[in-house]
């Protein structure tokens, strides 16, 4: 952004282009939630265990990989864990869900 540009008016254009990367933040994380839980049928078809924990290492190692910065490692694999907790979270109360659908 160029420096001639009021201060004032830089942070109202910057903060409307976090606000832009928010919204993408979450469509991005509801899109990943809704293939983890096509996996997750497709795992129940093919008699597969639903947690696996060298995927998920697998996943962490990746992102820290994939950081340019500015975000330490550590902090970017952390955010990862939520995430992956977060949905973990997700597949579980689905199960609930489909579990009492069956007992009707």
């Amino acid at each position: 952004m160029p420096q001639g540009i009021p201060a004032e008016e830089r942070v109202r254009a910057l903060r409307a282009r976090v606000d832009e990367v928010d919204r993408e933040l979450v469509r991005a994380l509801n899109e990943r939630a809704r293939l983890v839980q096509e996996i997750l049928s497709a795992k129940a078809e093919a008699g597969l265990p639903v947690y696996d924990p060298r995927r998920e290492e697998e996943i962490l190692r990746r992102v820290a990989e994939a950081n340019a910065g500015p975000l330490y490692d550590s902090s970017v694999r952390e955010i990862f864990e939520l995430i992956l907790h977060r949905i973990r979270d997700l597949e579980i109360q689905q199960s609930a869900e489909e579990e009492r659908r069956d007992a009707l």
